[in-house]
């Protein structure tokens, strides 16, 4: 059955369930708004226009399922069809955000849902030799040297680093999770050496083969009881593939590795919980935790784990949540609740009473929250100042919650927006502790007015950047669509409406939104 057409502006700009009613939507008419129309179709390109595939003719649909298991690497090119805004639409005397840039560029690997609708062929048990192959020790050498120290606070180079103590004896056990570090080691060894072939080939190639893995270890937890370290290594894949998306685009596709996890998740809890003897589980499910509360930054509705199992990952992390993550535990519980009650309020399971009564507690309480008096993974004082930023960064999106048409220019916001600048300060580009800041350092930039403000966020984002070697394109490219955005409102005088980032994240056409990693 064809579809309807696009949905109208209003809807739009409100990532809701359109009518697609003519002239106007009735779902608008219903809610006593103004229907703003509809926007142009999108035109399909029929040739890339840009990249390694440049000029070369796009291979139908049915065609990549095949080629998929056929060729991994070829899935470069299969899946490099752009969609593009015909035009930019400006309707009502609002303008209109431009179509999320993960719909403009399709995806240049296999997710995880397009593995699992189709039965895949078993992968070979073949750690040995693969462990015996120069590239792999290669690899390896890069992840555990290079990449493993800037994935956890201080710890660095220490040997208790969990992302070698665990990742790397898991790597050489389960084949899967080998796969993954293997392609992230090769996507950031490749863009480190401008090696076009380690990027574009051997990334895919290792990343296809760790879904494949990951797909047939779901598949086997589904009909039976996986072992401890099966579990764990299940966890771990998606971790290193999620760092994997961070590390090529900063967009996860479709959500899928996330939720993908709460399977395995639930079966640990309806077998014996989380405890002391499972702390390797309860460090990587509780990373994936976290990443769950920043895409439902971008969208309430992709929240996926519940506050009961955040609770349990708050009492049995310990301290190397924040070194990961840099969220004090209370703070991420504060905040999972927010979005927990703000997903019942777009769902219709809440009333408007609730949500505004609960955000707005959750609001005072973390304005009562004292950073001084809290203790933290060490003595280090710029913990205080780490604490602090991410205290007002979830103030500043309560405050987005509760009134997503509140100007930026509100005192209350940039109130916030200054803590927040304020507290990054403290910390000099060659401490490790910057490196924990691009949310913090994001939400201040999305209601940053001035431009020396908003030099000062990119400029500190290059400053991780070069310390880490690992460059996150999503916060830089959206705080700039936003910029323009404002700054295109401000010219035209038409009126003082905020212009939100999350505007830029969100398309109606997708089934299935894609994850914003901002971190």
């Amino acid at each position: 059955m064809p579809r309807a057409g696009p949905a109208c502006m209003t809807c739009r700009e409100k990532c809701r369930k359109c009518d697609r009613g003519r002239p106007s939507c009735q779902r608008c008419i219903s809610k006593g708004l103004v229907c703003q129309g509809y926007p142009d179709q999108f035109r399909f390109c029929g040739i890339a226009s840009r990249g390694k595939w440049k000029n070369a003719r796009i291979p139908v649909s049915e065609k990549i399922v095949q080629q998929v298991n056929l060729n991994p690497v070829s899935l470069t090119a299969a899946q490099s069809m752009a969609v593009t805004p015909a035009a930019t639409i400006i309707s009502g005397g609002s303008l209109t955000p431009p179509t999320p840039a993960s719909v403009t560029r399709r995806s240049k690997r296999m997710t995880i849902e397009s593995v699992l609708e189709k039965q895949v062929p078993e992968v070979g048990d073949d750690i040995k030799s693969l462990l015996a192959a120069e590239q792999t020790k290669t690899l390896l050498h890069h992840y555990d040297t290079f990449m493993a120290p800037h994935q956890i606070a201080e710890l660095g180079d220490e040997k208790d680093n969990p992302y070698r103590a665990y990742i790397l004896p898991l790597a050489k056990k389960q084949i899967g999770l080998l796969y993954a570090v293997l392609g992230l080691a090769a996507v950031h060894l490749g863009k480190l050496t401008d090696d076009t072939t380690l990027v574009k080939a051997t990334s895919v190639e290792y990343r296809v083969k760790a879904i494949r893995a990951l797909s047939e270890k779901i598949r086997k937890g589904q009909n039976t009881s996986l072992s401890d370290e099966e579990e764990d290594g299940v966890f771990a894949t998606i971790q290193i593939l999620l760092l994997h998306d961070i590390a090529e685009t900063g967009i996860s596709e479709h959500g899928i590795h996330i939720t993908g996890a709460m399977s395995v998740c639930k079966s640990i809890l309806i077998s014996e919980g989380f405890n002391g003897r499972r702390q390797r589980a309860v460090f990587f499910i509780g990373n994936l935790a976290w990443l769950d509360i920043i895409r439902a930054f971008a969208g309430t509705r992709r929240l996926c784990f519940t506050q009961d199992f955040r609770e349990m990952i708050a009492t049995a992390s310990g301290h190397r949540f924040e070194l990961v993550n840099g969220c004090p535990r209370e703070i991420f519980l504060i905040i999972g609740r927010v979005l927990d009650k703000a997903k019942e309020y777009k769902m219709g399971w809440t009333t408007d009473e609730d949500f505004r009564s609960t955000l707005m507690s959750a609001k005072f309480e973390l304005h009562a929250w004292d950073a001084k008096s809290k203790t933290y993974p060490s003595s280090d004082p710029r913990w205080i100042s780490v604490a602090i930023a991410f205290q007002f960064a979830c103030i500043l999106h309560i405050h987005r919650l509760l009134n997503p048409s509140q100007p930026a220019s509100s005192p209350e916001i940039q109130t916030a927006v200054h803590e927040i600048l304020d507290a990054t300060a403290d910390i000099p580009s060659d401490c490790t502790l910057i490196e924990l800041m691009i949310l913090p350092l994001f939400m201040a930039g999305a209601d940053s007015l001035s431009r020396h403000s908003q030099y000062y966020v990119l400029a500190r984002f290059r400053e991780i950047e070069r310390r880490s070697e690992m460059r996150n394109p999503v916060p830089a490219d959206l705080l700039k669509q936003v910029w323009a955005a404002r700054a295109a409102q401000g010219a035209s005088h038409e009126h003082e409406g905020n212009i939100s980032w999350r505007d830029f994240t969100c398309c109606p056409e997708l089934p299935r939104q894609h994850d914003y990693l901002i971190i």
